[in-house]
């Protein structure tokens, strides 16, 4: 039985006011969001909600997110659409990143927050479509950001 898709997203990151500003962003477009300060904990409540969407952090000291990517990718919660932010340089991300398991969206800092509003209120309104992989489209995920 597949698991049914909850109405709020996930911000995982260590640092909390970025965490905070992000659900500050994302709570005038009435979506709920839950926040988590690291990756294990955000593991956990991605498994244990299901949120329709995830925002994690690249850099965080217990994990970072290209294994946060790939956990989240095998562990039952495959289907949720992964948004990373990261202060790291294109190059560096790629290179960490396993193509097996790629993130849905990478977005630089400093956050673009209209482009975080837009990708999220896309993927509630029309939801995640696991028949089109990013896995098979390598670096489709950068498209979306400033990369430069």
């Amino acid at each position: 039985m597949k698991k049914q898709r909850n109405v709020f997203a996930l911000v995982i990151d260590d640092d909390h006011d970025q965490a905070e500003l992000i659900k500050e962003v994302l709570a005038p477009e009435g979506y709920y969001v839950l926040t988590a300060d690291n990756a294990e904990e955000g593991l956990n409540l991605s498994e244990h909600y299901h949120p329709f969407v995830i925002i994690t952090d690249f850099g965080m000291p217990d994990m970072d997110g290209a294994e946060l990517v790939e956990r989240l990718r095998t562990n039952g919660t495959s289907d949720i659409p992964v948004v990373l932010v990261t202060a790291y340089p294109p190059e560096y991300v790629e290179q960490r990143l396993d193509f097996n398991y790629l993130p849905d969206m990478i977005i630089p800092k400093p956050v673009d927050f209209d482009l975080l509003v837009k990708a999220v209120r896309d993927f509630y309104q029309n939801g995640w479509r696991p028949d089109l992989p990013l896995q098979n489209q390598p670096h489709d995920c950068l498209a979306g950001a400033s990369l430069t």
